[in-house]
């Protein structure tokens, strides 16, 4: 709803300001063709869809994602307001992060606990849950981080702030989130020195090791690939991802429509049932899936295969914008975008393959900022 009302308010702004003339002509820039693409290829397989009516939700999302994506381009371009687009959206990332870890030591709970459910269930910040902090706080330590080395006057600033994020990341217990930003840092470190690239992988998995949370959930999947028990491997989500596999193969082209994977799961939940029987015996098999929690899938499932590869040009779109390297002499704005594209992308992708980024609001909107903000500060 926040979004919606966001992307309403920019929209009254922009047509006010064309009406008394404060704007004179509407630019083109080629970096808007490909989303222009997705929200159109959306349009058509939301008419398509299995549920227009529930599809019609997901595009109004969709088309808000873009009107905010192109303000915030226009903003930054230039590198103006560049400490502002990167203190509003971190700062609120670091008080969740802090929250997060307060509630992890049960130090302080800003919300009422119920019996039911873990402490650790109950553990979300002022975001949703556990894997949604995760997921968000990842992204937001990837930012910082190369802020702190793109920004020389606030390296200290920077650097502290991405350690408090990177702690909120492990304190979350969210092992996708841990690796994606793993993955991204690795790439960040990579674009500078190799050798330091080398050292995020030693230190990662030395956090593994050390953190018992972190190493009981690589012990247990280490056990579930040895047994054999692949949707324990998958922290029980082997049905969703069958089920999102069958949903494309029946409908390859325009998929079953946005948002309708909950729609659709419970029939082909039956069928996945029927071709796998271990899945009758998986402890959740009364659930019923609203995401499949693997974007790489529900794209796939939702969107067709026209709407994957949109996806995936995305990602390599962004990540382009850092080919060649960070030549030296370039202005902190220029360094950061620089330096975040190709990390961020690959964070993106990897965090993709376990989580659904692109459904949760507060970190699809936080990699949409990063993004806009990579587009609109390079060189």
């Amino acid at each position: 709803m926040a979004l919606r009302a966001e992307a309403l308010l920019i929209l009254a702004i922009f047509f006010g300001a064309l009406l008394l003339g404060y704007i004179k002509r509407i630019r083109f820039d080629r970096w808007l063709i490909l989303p222009a693409v997705a929200l159109t290829w959306m349009a058509i397989v939301t008419i398509t869809s299995t549920n227009p009516a529930l599809s019609a939700l997901r595009f109004a999302a969709g088309a808000a994602t873009f009107i905010v994506f192109v303000a915030t381009l226009r903003t930054a371009e230039g590198g103006r307001a560049f400490l502002l687009l990167l203190v509003l959206p971190l700062g609120a990332a670091a008080v969740n992060a802090v929250v997060d870890i307060l509630e992890e030591l049960n130090l302080w709970m800003p919300f009422p606990e119920t019996p039911q459910l873990s402490h650790h269930l109950q553990c979300y910040a002022f975001i949703g849950n556990p894997n949604e902090v995760g997921s968000y706080l990842a992204v937001a330590a990837l930012a910082c981080l190369a802020a702190a080395i793109a920004d020389d006057e606030r390296r200290i600033v920077f650097g502290i702030a991405a350690a408090v994020l990177a702690s909120g990341v492990v304190a979350s217990q969210t092992l996708t989130a841990l690796i994606a930003l793993v993955a991204g840092t690795f790439v960040l470190f990579a674009l500078r020195s190799w050798k330091h690239a080398v050292g995020v992988a030693v230190i990662a998995l030395l956090a593994v090791v050390c953190v018992p949370p972190l190493r009981t959930r690589a012990l247990y999947i280490t056990h579930s690939f040895r047994s054999g028990d692949y949707n324990g491997l998958v922290s029980d989500r082997l049905a969703p991802y069958v089920s999102a596999l069958m949903m494309t193969a029946d409908h390859p082209l325009a998929g079953v429509g946005p948002g309708a994977f909950e729609w659709n799961y419970y029939v082909y939940k039956e069928r996945a049932e029927q071709r796998y029987p271990p899945l009758q015996k998986a402890w959740n098999r009364g659930m019923n899936f609203g995401e499949v929690h693997n974007d790489h899938l529900q794209v796939l499932a939702e969107a067709g295969v026209p709407g994957y590869g949109i996806f995936v040009a995305f990602a390599a779109m962004l990540g382009s914008i850092s080919v060649g390297g960070v030549p030296a002499g370039e202005r902190a704005p220029q360094r950061f975008a620089l330096l975040l594209a190709l990390p961020l992308a690959v964070l993106w992708l990897v965090l993709s393959l376990a989580q659904f980024p692109l459904e949760s609001t507060a970190v699809r909107m936080l990699i949409v900022h990063f993004a806009a903000l990579c587009v609109a500060w390079r060189p």
